[in-house]
């Protein structure tokens, strides 16, 4: 399983998703879009020309903006 996620330094939503999967020993890879040029532009790609975030990859899913609810949906059903 591979999990990516894109957001922003200091971003709620994105500070508790990654504390959440290093609390859990999930391993992910983080992109800060604010300093990561090719996440940026890939954000952008999805969103339509928007910077939005944060953006969770869990292998060939993509889940655009998940709320806290979604996404702790999508790791119970990971584990």
């Amino acid at each position: 399983m591979k999990i990516t996620l894109y957001g922003k330094k200091g971003h709620a939503h994105t500070v508790a998703f990654k504390n959440y999967l290093r609390m859990a020993e999930i391993p992910f890879t983080y992109k800060d879009i604010s300093v990561d040029d090719e996440a940026k532009e890939h954000t952008k790609e999805l969103y339509g020309g928007t910077l939005k975030f944060p953006t969770l990859f869990v292998d060939d899913q993509v889940y655009l903006i998940p709320t806290t609810d979604e996404f702790n949906k999508i790791m119970k059903e990971l584990i």
